[in-house]
C-alpha cells in the first residue's frame, strides 16, 4: 500500500486556524511516501480484569522528500482506561534495511493505556538520510498486571520495501 501526503496549502491552514485547529509546519509537512505491511494491521485481545483491552497496530516505512526515510507505527488501544490493566505497554518502532536496524525508538505508553480508552500509540523510529530498500518494523511489549505471566513481545508484521 503506498500513500502520498501533500504539503499543507495556505487556503487549508487558515482555514483550519479560524476554526480553532493546529498548523503543524517543519518535517512533516514536506511530500512523504508510506508503505505498510501488505496483510494488514495486527488485531490482539489481551485478557485484563474488568474488559479484555483490544489492539490494532500497523508498521510503514516513510520517505520524506528530501531522501530520509524512518520506521513508522501507528495504531490504538481501546477499553484500557478507569482502571490499572498493565505494568508495561511499550512500542518499538524500527527502521530496517535487510532485516538490519538501522534506526530505533521505544515508545512507553503504560500511563496512557491505564487511564484512556482509546489511546493512540504511534511510534516512530528517528529520521535517517540513506539510499532506498529500507523497511518499518517493530513490536509490542506487553505486562499484563497481576496476571502472574510476566511480559511478552508481539511481533506485529512489518512494512514492504520502500526505494
Amino acid at each position: 500500500m503506498a500513500r502520498h501526503f501533500k504539503s499543507v496549502s495556505i487556503v487549508f491552514a487558515t482555514t483550519s486556524l479560524a476554526f480553532g485547529g493546529a498548523l503543524v509546519v517543519g518535517p512533516a509537512a514536506q511530500a512523504n511516501t508510506q508503505h505498510c505491511s501488505n496483510s494488514g494491521p495486527l488485531l490482539l485481545e489481551l485478557d485484563t480484569s474488568g474488559e479484555n483491552i483490544d489492539i490494532e497496530y500497523s508498521f510503514c516505512v516513510d520517505k520524506s522528500e528530501g531522501g530520509k526515510f524512518r520506521g513508522h507505527g501507528y495504531g490504538k488501544v481501546d477499553d484500557g482506561g478507569g482502571q490499572r490493566k498493565v505494568e508495561a505497554f511499550k512500542i518499538e518502532a524500527r527502521l530496517e534495511k535487510g532485516d538490519r536496524t538501522v534506526t530505533k525508538r521505544t515508545c512507553d505508553f503504560t500511563n496512557q493505556v491505564n487511564s484512556t480508552d482509546g489511546v493512540n500509540t504511534d511510534c516512530t523510529s528517528p529520521w535517517k538520510a540513506a539510499s532506498g530498500g529500507h523497511t518499518g518494523d517493530g513490536r509490542i511489549y506487553v505486562d499484563i498486571d497481576n496476571d502472574g505471566a510476566g511480559s511478552t513481545w508481539y511481533g506485529v508484521p512489518g512494512s514492504t520495501g520502500l526505494s
